[in-house]
């Protein structure tokens, strides 16, 4: 065991490719699901309310002139209510008037656009 060069680069090259092959697994979910969508992935692990990230996201649609993602696209949200977990489907519109939301800017929605 004098002579242990060989079995040291085995370790160095094998912790290597596991961390190019993290680093690859991380940058296709980027680019597939998008900053926001890899971002609340992320998110999904440490906590159950994805309220944040769903305001930012409608937030994003009013300044990008989206009206019709904004007024009928369903998201789910994960929240709380009386200190239990609940879920639902809202479109950015419904969640102008939830009170577990707050923060999200208003956008003119045409009657009959969702339809």
């Amino acid at each position: 065991m004098l002579n242990k060069k060989g079995f040291e680069m085995t370790w160095n090259t094998l912790v290597a490719m596991i961390l190019a092959i993290l680093l690859v697994a991380v940058l296709i979910g980027f680019f597939t699901m998008g900053s926001v969508g890899f971002s609340n992935f992320i998110k999904s692990f440490s906590s159950y309310s994805n309220v944040d990230a769903v305001v930012s996201s409608c937030n994003l649609l009013v300044d990008s002139n989206s009206q019709y993602s904004f007024c009928c696209e369903k998201k789910q949200v994960k929240y709380y209510i009386d200190g239990k977990k609940a879920t639902g489907e809202f479109s950015c519109l419904d969640l102008l008037n939830k009170s577990f939301t707050s923060g999200i800017k208003s956008f003119e929605c045409l009657e009959n656009m969702c339809n």
